[in-house]
Order: structure tokens, then C-alpha cells, then sequence
């Protein structure tokens, strides 16, 4: 593939929501696997367009521990996606994840203190590209960023990983200005010419 500049344009995404996957529940002194209907959220297991990243939100209790949940899923290109995302210990926070989901297929969370907590399972602000951003000394290799109807560098780009199926899978982009449901962004880009381009989940 020759290596060129890429330009995607991202139309009022959606705002960050903490239940879209999985509505409320509580914590258990037992691991928990959500698969399927129980993934009850309003996107629940229906695909993201774009990819975003994982969420999860934790009530302030003493059974919220600091324990790795597993969320497993696909990315944009239809390839399986595992990511682990450690809760804050006593909860009260969001805590994120990096990569970017097309879909989440299954969420387990380890055994905690007790059933006092409470978790609900969203997406967050990140987005993720659909071809693979290159980095060129260690910097994504963006070439303009507009957001909200003006040229600003104020994004923040992870590039593609240099191993495909590796992350993201594809690099992603945080807005200064997050995603509301009203703001469009567009970013144009030097795709990685190392990575293969793949079907679109």
C-alpha cells in the first residue's frame, strides 16, 4: 500500500455515556461474566460507529476494590479486542480505557469485598480512527486537526501500534472538545503504509 494522507470526519458523535453497555449492578463476592442480553445497556451489543473507548463507573463504597474487569469485544476491522481495566479502589469515579471498540461481546469482573458497590458499564470521549495513523519519531503524524469549525492542535493522537491487532487497532482521537452530540470534528492524517488495511467491522 502506498502510504498517503488520510482525512476522517466524525459528525456529531455521541456524547460519553456510563450505562450504553450495561446497565447498573452490584458488586459480588463472586467473579461475574455479562454476555449477551445481559449486556442490557441501549447499546448493549450493538456496533459503535466510531469505535470508542470503554467506561466504567463505580459508586463510592468500601466493596469497590482495585480489581482488573476484563472487557472483551471486536474493533473496526472485525478482529477480537481484549482490554483490562483496573477500578479505583473505593469507587465514586470513572475509570477508562484506551482502546477503541466496535463492540463489546463480554465483561467480567473479578469477585469484590461484597454486594454494597455498584458498577455501570458505558463508552467514553475517545474515538478511534478507521485507518491506521503513523508515527514518525514517536509522534502521531497528524497533519490538521479541525474540531467544532476551527484549525486547533489541541487533540490528543495515539498512533496505530506498530504490531497490527496489537491495540486501538487503528490510533485514536481525544478532543479538547469532547463529543456532545453536537460537535463535528475532522482530521487528516498520514496513514501508516506497514499496517494492512482490513475489512470494516
Amino acid at each position: 500500500m502506498v502510504a498517503g494522507v488520510a482525512v476522517e470526519e466524525f459528525t456529531n458523535p455521541a456524547a460519553a455515556d456510563v450505562n450504553a453497555i450495561k446497565l447498573s449492578i452490584a458488586s459480588a463476592a463472586a467473579i461475574q461474566t455479562y454476555t449477551g442480553a445481559a449486556l442490557d445497556g441501549v447499546v448493549g451489543l450493538l456496533a459503535m460507529s466510531p469505535p470508542r473507548n470503554i467506561s466504567i463507573t463505580s459508586t463510592a463504597h468500601a466493596d469497590i476494590d482495585a480489581v482488573a474487569v476484563v472487557i472483551t469485544g471486536k474493533d473496526v476491522n472485525g478482529d477480537d479486542i481484549t482490554e483490562s481495566i483496573t477500578l479505583t479502589d473505593g469507587g465514586g469515579v470513572t475509570d477508562v480505557g484506551a482502546k477503541a471498540f466496535a463492540k463489546v461481546t463480554s465483561i467480567v469482573v473479578p469477585a469484590q469485598s461484597g454486594v454494597g458497590g455498584a458498577l455501570e458499564f458505558g463508552f467514553g470521549d475517545i474515538i478511534g480512527f478507521l485507518r491506521p495513523l503513523k508515527s514518525r519519531a514517536g509522534l502521531a503524524a497528524v497533519v490538521r486537526e479541525i474540531a467544532v469549525g476551527a484549525v486547533v492542535t489541541t487533540g490528543t493522537f495515539v498512533a496505530a501500534p506498530a504490531v497490527a491487532g496489537a491495540g486501538q487497532p487503528n490510533g485514536t482521537y481525544l478532543a479538547a472538545a469532547v463529543p456532545d452530540a453536537t460537535r463535528d470534528y475532522a482530521v487528516y492524517y498520514e496513514m501508516d503504509a506497514s499496517l494492512p488495511l482490513k475489512g470494516r467491522f
